[in-house]
């Protein structure tokens, strides 16, 4: 069975009616009927899924006009390998339940930090195929997050406009654990540093059209210096995140990539085309990394032993203990 069900050609009616109302392709709606179809269904689970990146920002917050396939999860703890096996279950099913295909099941395993789940379905505009990325990640601890709206344009138009569905869909507008906006500006600091060290560029300078989004939500005080320092502990421990080791300056890190241009030619070749307003390389770093630069948010300051304490005990807690027999 297809996520549209019976009802096919008024599914094609709406989206049509909606992409040119928005200004997007049928394509890009449809792809966000499916994704809001695929969070409701997870939503409804007792997983510890909370949804981040790129998408979270566009359809939780909307703050961000570009393109995204992906659907990020992670959890709001480390899960456990029973968990792992339910969350790997659940997506499947999910897929299968909607109509999607996954390209990839052999790659797939429970016990990995890191999974990437590549579906596809059938389009009702004439593609034979459209692709749709879910991308679990349970390296790090996911905070702070809350329950937050994660809204679908379908779910939109049909509210401003007072237009009822001629058929139920209760995907219109999801409830469930959402990254905080100040979360995804640090990681997204981090990770475009990350990715300078490492000499990578391919599709990643859309960081930089994020970051430039969310700076004038993001208040520049004592409380995000606390959560930096927080994230920065838990990235030390990870072999991907080189940025976060104490020898790396982050500021210095990001003036060298104001001034080499390094994400210059990915941004106009790669990531301009996804986008739905026009923004140039030059204005989304005057907006974004120039203006963190001049910060000393993230110098590194030490590990502060509240911190350090705090990222202990939560270790602790997280640790299986069994009974000696």
């Amino acid at each position: 069975m297809s996520w549209y069900k019976d009802y096919r050609a008024q599914w094609k009616e709406i989206i049509e009616v909606v992409a040119n109302n928005y200004r997007r392709t049928e394509l890009m709606v449809e792809k966000d009927v499916v994704q809001s179809l695929f969070l409701y269904e997870l939503s409804k689970s007792e997983m510890p899924f909370v949804f981040k990146g790129g998408t979270s920002l566009s359809k939780a917050y909307g703050l961000i006009d570009r393109f995204s396939e992906d659907i990020d999860l992670s959890a709001s703890h480390r899960p456990t390998e029973a968990e792992r096996r339910k969350i790997k279950d659940l997506i499947v099913h999910t897929g299968e339940d909607l109509g999607l295909h996954l390209n990839n099941p052999e790659e797939i395993q429970s016990r990995h930090s890191y999974n990437r789940y590549e579906f596809v379905f059938d389009s009702l505009f004439g593609e034979a195929t459209q692709g749709m990325v879910v991308e679990t990640s349970f390296y790090q601890r996911v905070y702070p997050s809350e329950l937050h709206k994660v809204d679908s344009f379908v779910g939109r138009y049909c509210r401003e406009n007072g237009v009822t569905m001629p058929f139920p869909f209760k995907a219109a507008e999801v409830v469930m654990p959402v990254q905080s906006l100040e979360r995804t500006f640090v990681d997204k600091v981090f990770a475009v540093c990350d990715y300078r060290l490492e000499n990578m560029m391919e599709r990643d300078s859309r960081h930089l059209y994020d970051i430039a989004k969310l700076v004038p939500h993001i208040s520049f005080s004592k409380e995000l210096e606390k959560l930096i320092d927080e994230v920065r502990v838990d990235r030390m421990q990870m072999e991907n995140n080189p940025s976060a080791q104490p020898e790396h300056d982050i500021p210095a890190m990001l003036s060298e990539i104001i001034e080499s241009r390094f994400y210059e030619e990915d941004y106009n070749e790669i990531t301009m085309p996804l986008l739905y307003e026009k923004i140039s390389y030059n204005d989304v770093i005057e907006n974004g990394i120039a203006k963190i630069a001049k910060q000393t948010l993230f110098l590194y300051r030490g590990i502060n032993d509240t911190v350090q304490e705090l990222h202990e005990e939560e270790e602790a807690e997280e640790e299986v203990i069994v009974p000696i027999m």
